[in-house]
């Protein structure tokens, strides 16, 4: 029997459409009895996708996991193939159903020119495609600037841009718990882009406009809809390791979720979240921030202040390194097998890990003007990157990875890399201290958070 080689069949394989028959299972056996009424799913359409008769690239926001799901139902009649992590196609309970959808392997983050032939082929045989351009599913419950590249792809194959927006997604399934907290889901349709305008428009005239329909942010998007979400006694459970700063005291990796309620062991700030997902105090003189994105954004001023401040800045971390194996495919819980571990050091020129591989030593390195952020996998607790060549997976002993996420990006952003976070909503994380911060960021009536920058 021919050992199996998974890399040699993924880079052998040619993009084909599609079939009809393919799609109905993944939608109507899969998505539409399970998931999508479930989720209480609400489709506005402002484009008539029954009536659609072009072929088109369709890419949206990406707030969660299930998002192909509420994608493929979005456009609906119409079929496509999806663009998904490369990583994925290593795990046991996925290649199968990869392989009966002909979907697209594409490594995040870096250039991948077979994920561009797949994607050719596709688009020659007639077929339709899905991407999400953020590359990851959010972080924050709002969206993070789309990767370089996207605005080239759109004027290369000059074909009509259907853009989807997603609100409510991230409530369903948060980033740093992934249990199903049904409320609602909307998915807005909107026609972004003619075949006209890809090819007048420059680039990053295209990559400015995804950037503006991609725009969302589920706390404020739910402040007015004002859906309830199921599972609020687990809601900060891992919470952790999303929210590691305390925005009293200003420490961190002093925080602890449990039930539906934070705290910081270190001054005892505690916070609540209910079913809206609204934040309340649980302690005397709580400081509070305006909602849970904010709290996570008030993070990255923290870290973009220690990057820009300190040319020695460094991160250090123990850590197990796992990688995908070529020879038999993943169980379903994980992403990559540990083979190895050692020292994960970042600096403001390099990530590097240094440590052992299969017993023996190994020791990479790689500029982070190559690396615009890190790929995040299942709940948070751990990331990789394909900066080395191949996928590198680490998993921290401390839960650090949203920092190690945060410096990554800004690391990559003071060297002068390309990815920039040029989102006008977010520009703020990038201003100076100001009088309104408290009023702009902070709950009132409760104490100062003169402390929590």
């Amino acid at each position: 029997m021919k050992q199996l080689d998974i890399r040699s069949k993924l880079a052998k394989r040619r993009g084909k459409r599609i079939s009809r028959f393919a799609y109905y299972g993944l939608m109507n056996c899969i998505a539409k009895p399970f998931l999508i009424p479930k989720m209480h799913l609400t489709v506005i359409d402002r484009v008539g996708m029954k009536n659609f008769k072009k072929q088109f690239i369709a890419v949206s926001n990406h707030t969660s996991r299930c998002d192909w799901m509420y994608v493929g139902s979005a456009i609906s009649p119409h079929r496509a193939n999806y663009m998904v992590s490369y990583t994925e196609f290593f795990r046991a309970h996925m290649h199968a159903v990869f392989d009966f959808a002909h979907m697209i392997p594409k490594k995040n983050f870096t250039s991948d020119m077979h994920s561009i032939r797949e994607l050719t082929d596709v688009i020659k045989q007639g077929g339709n495609v899905i991407f999400f351009p953020e590359g990851k599913s959010s972080i924050s419950g709002t969206n993070q600037p789309v990767m370089l590249g996207t605005g080239k792809l759109f004027k290369h194959f000059k074909l009509p841009v259907i853009a989807m927006k997603i609100s409510g997604g991230y409530l369903s399934n948060t980033q740093w718990n992934i249990q199903d907290r049904p409320g609602k889901v909307e998915i807005t349709v909107d026609y972004l882009l003619t075949s006209e305008d890809c090819e007048k428009l420059s680039a990053e005239e295209i990559e400015k406009k995804l950037n503006d329909a991609f725009y969302n942010d589920d706390f404020e998007w739910n402040k007015k809809a004002r859906v309830k979400f199921k599972g609020n006694d687990t809601v900060a459970v891992k919470l952790e390791e999303h929210l590691y700063l305390c925005p009293k005291c200003g420490k961190e990796f002093t925080q602890k979720g449990a039930g539906n309620t934070i705290t910081c062991h270190a001054c005892g700030n505690s916070v609540k979240i209910d079913e809206y997902y609204d934040l309340s105090p649980a302690s005397e003189n709580a400081v509070i921030p305006k909602t849970l994105r904010v709290w996570y954004e008030l993070q990255r001023r923290n870290v973009y202040r220690q990057v820009i401040s300190n040319e020695n800045f460094t991160l250090t971390e123990k850590v197990k390194l796992g990688i995908q194996p070529n020879d038999h495919y993943i169980n379903k819980k994980y992403t990559s097998e540990i083979v190895g571990e050692g020292v994960l050091t970042l600096t403001r020129s390099t990530l590097s890990f240094k440590g052992t591989k299969n017993g023996e030593p190994f020791e990479v390195s790689e500029s982070v003007l190559n690396i615009p952020t890190l790929v995040l996998e299942t709940d948070s607790s751990y990331f990789g990157t394909f900066a080395f060549g191949d996928y590198l997976e680490f998993h921290p002993e401390t839960p650090c990875t949203t920092k190690w996420l945060l410096a990554t990006e800004e690391c990559h952003r003071a060297a002068g890399g390309k990815w920039k976070n040029e989102l006008p909503a977010q520009q703020w994380i990038y201003e100076e201290d100001k009088p309104t911060d408290r009023e702009n960021y902070y709950l009132h009536d409760f104490s100062s958070p003169s402390n929590a920058d």
